[in-house]
C-alpha cells in the first residue's frame, strides 16, 4: 500500500469516526427528550449507511448509553431518565437485532448476572438482550448478586455458561470472588466477564474478558463451542473440602430458600421495579414532551433539543425554521374543530416527510410548527423550506391552505433565534404569504 493511499484510508477512517461520535451524539439527544422515533431514525441511518449491526451497537448505541449513566451517576439526570432511556433503547434494539440476527433457537443456556456490590448493570442488561435476541435460552439474575446466590443459580439452572458484569471499579475484588468460587465448585465451567470495571488478575484469569459487546455474541459463540460435558455442580460442591457437612436434605433447602430470595429480591425488585419506572417515566415524558394531536414534539420538547443541539460542534452550523399555515382559519370557521384537527394532522405528515434523518420538527401550538436543521447553513435552510412549502401547498391545495415560512441561524441563545425566525415568518405573512423568508 502506497503512503498516500494509507493516508487516505486513515482519513476516510478518522471521517467516519466523526460521523459515528456525532451520529451517538444525536441518539443520546433523543433518548433525553424521550423521542423513540428520532433515536431509531439515527439507529437506521447508520445501518443505511453500510455500518453493520455490530458497529451501530459499538460506536452509536453503547457510547450514548454509557453517557447516559455518567450523567446519572452525576446527578445530571434521575434513575426515572435513565431506565426511560434504556426503555428505549431496547425498543430500538428489537426493531434493529431482532430482524437482523433471526430468532432461531441455539443450543446453550447462558445465565447473566452483576457481581455483588455492583448496583449499575445497565450494560448487562443490554447484553442480555442481544443475547436472548440471539436465540439463546437466557437467565437474567440482574445487579448486586451475592457470589452464594450466584452459586444457588447455577446449581439450580445448570446452565452452559455464566456472563458476569462489573461495571465499577471497586468491582474487581467481587469479581474474582465469584469467577474463584465458581470455579471451585463447577472445575471447566464456561465463563465470560465484562464491563467498565473489568480487568484481567490473577483472581479471574479462569474467566475470559469480553472488552465490548460488539465481541459478545462472538464470546459466547465460542465459549459454548469448547465446552465440557454438562457439569455437575451439587457433585463439585459436596466434593469441595470446603463444603458444610450439613445433611443433603438440608442444603437443597439451603439452596432453595437462597434462590428464592434472590429471585424474588433481584428479579423482581430490580427488573420489574426497572420497567415500572420506565413505563411511568414514559408516561410522563408523553404528556411533557408531545403534541397528543399532531404526534410530534410539542414547544418543550423543541426548545430542550435546541438547547442541546447549540452546544454540539458536531450540530453546526444549525439552522431553525418557524412555520405558520395560511388559510387555516378558514378551514376551522367553515368545517369546525374536526375538520381543522384533521388538517393540523395531515400538514404535520407533510412536513415531517419532507424532512431529512437527523431534522427534528415540532408542533408549536394552533397552526404553527418549527424545525431544527443540523449541520445546514442559511442557504440551505432556505432551500429546504422552499420544499416545505411547496409540499404544504399541494397538501392544502383543496382547502386553499398554505404556508409561510422563516429562516434564521441558531446561535447561543435559543429564543433569541426564535424571535428572529419568527420576525421573518411575519415578514413573509405581511409580503402576501405562502413564501419563505430569511431573518
Amino acid at each position: 500500500m502506497s503512503p498516500l493511499t494509507n493516508r487516505a484510508g486513515q482519513s476516510d477512517r478518522r471521517q467516519e469516526d466523526k460521523t459515528h461520535r456525532r451520529l451517538s451524539r444525536a441518539y443520546q439527544d433523543a433518548l433525553r427528550v424521550a423521542d423513540a422515533a428520532g433515536a431509531e431514525r439515527v439507529a437506521r441511518q447508520v445501518l443505511s449507511d453500510g455500518t453493520s449491526v455490530a458497529g451501530l451497537y459499538q460506536r452509536v448505541i453503547a457510547p450514548a448509553m454509557w453517557r447516559i449513566g455518567d450523567l446519572w451517576e452525576q446527578g445530571a439526570i434521575s434513575v426515572a431518565d435513565e431506565h426511560l432511556a434504556t426503555a428505549l433503547t431496547h425498543q430500538v434494539m428489537a426493531g434493529i437485532y431482532g430482524p437482523s440476527l433471526g430468532h432461531e433457537v441455539r443450543p446453550g443456556r447462558i445465565l447473566l448476572a452483576a457481581v455483588e456490590g455492583e448496583q449499575h448493570a445497565l450494560g448487562l442488561r443490554m447484553a442480555a438482550d442481544i443475547i436472548e435476541l440471539a436465540g439463546y435460552n437466557t437467565v437474567y439474575l440482574g445487579a448486586d448478586v451475592p457470589t452464594e446466590a450466584l452459586i444457588a443459580a447455577a446449581m439450580a439452572r445448570a446452565p452452559d455458561l455464566i456472563a458476569l458484569a462489573a461495571t465499577m471499579p471497586d468491582s474487581a475484588s467481587a469479581l474474582d470472588h465469584a469467577v474463584s468460587e465458581l470455579g471451585r465448585v463447577g472445575p471447566g465451567l464456561q465463563i465470560l466477564f465484562g464491563g467498565q470495571g473489568a480487568r484481567p488478575s490473577p483472581g479471574n484469569e479462569g474467566a475470559k474478558l469480553v472488552k465490548d459487546l460488539e465481541h459478545l455474541l462472538a464470546a459466547v459463540a465460542g465459549a459454548l463451542s469448547s465446552r465440557r460435558p454438562p457439569l455437575r455442580l451439587r457433585e463439585a460442591q459436596a466434593q469441595s473440602p470446603s463444603a458444610p457437612s450439613a445433611p443433603a436434605s438440608a442444603g437443597r433447602a439451603t439452596v432453595e430458600e437462597s434462590l428464592e430470595h434472590h429471585l424474588s429480591g433481584i428479579a423482581s425488585e430490580t427488573a420489574d421495579l426497572a420497567r415500572s419506572l420506565a413505563r411511568q417515566a414514559n408516561t410522563y415524558k408523553d404528556l411533557a414532551y408531545t403534541d397528543t394531536l399532531s404526534g410530534l414534539p410539542n414547544r418543550r420538547a423543541f426548545e430542550d433539543r435546541a438547547a442541546r443541539l447549540k452546544d454540539l460542534a458536531d450540530a453546526k452550523p444549525l439552522a431553525l425554521l418557524m412555520l405558520d399555515l395560511d388559510g387555516f382559519k378558514a378551514v376551522n370557521d367553515s368545517g369546525g374543530h374536526e375538520a381543522g384537527d384533521r388538517m393540523l394532522t395531515l400538514m404535520a405528515r407533510t412536513i415531517a416527510g419532507g424532512l431529512r434523518e437527523g431534522d427534528f420538527v415540532a408542533r408549536l401550538g394552533g397552526d404553527e410548527f418549527a424545525v431544527l436543521l443540523p449541520q445546514t447553513d442559511l442557504g440551505e435552510a432556505a432551500t429546504l423550506a422552499e420544499r416545505l412549502r411547496s409540499r404544504v401547498q399541494d397538501a392544502g391545495s383543496v382547502a386553499s391552505v398554505t404556508a409561510s415560512i422563516g429562516v434564521a441561524m441558531q446561535d447561543n441563545d435559543v429564543r433569541r433565534a426564535m424571535l428572529r425566525a419568527d420576525v421573518a415568518l411575519y415578514d413573509a405573512k405581511d409580503s402576501g404569504r405562502n413564501r419563505v423568508k430569511r431573518g
